[in-house]
């Protein structure tokens, strides 16, 4: 699950904020370990959790990211909130996957 997590949101750090893949992949990496160690969970536990809980882990994973985005200087940008947001979207859809599919 982690490395689907990492490897269809990083696209978009990549290529809207220009961060190389090795930098994506740490950025996500470290906000997924670091949310996982403060809620005491693993992702295999979050997989079988509630719908409120997926999204609060991802909208907690996307507030590290972005803080870890803004703290470097060469990835800040003025668009930063908007790629934010489509990060958001594409973590959400990984967790939450439409059931009638």
């Amino acid at each position: 699950m982690q490395m689907k997590l990492i490897q269809e949101s990083k696209a978009i750090l990549v290529q809207n904020l220009h961060l190389t893949n090795e930098d994506a992949i740490a950025v996500i990496s470290k906000a997924i370990k670091k949310e996982l160690t403060i809620r005491k969970t693993t992702l295999e536990l979050l997989e079988i959790s509630t719908l409120s809980e997926r999204t609060s882990f991802v909208r907690a994973v996307v507030k590290h990211v972005k803080d870890q985005v803004m703290e470097n200087p060469e990835w800040r940008s003025n668009q930063v909130e908007r790629y934010i947001e489509k990060f958001y979207q594409t973590l959400h859809k990984i967790m939450n996957p439409d059931p009638e599919r």
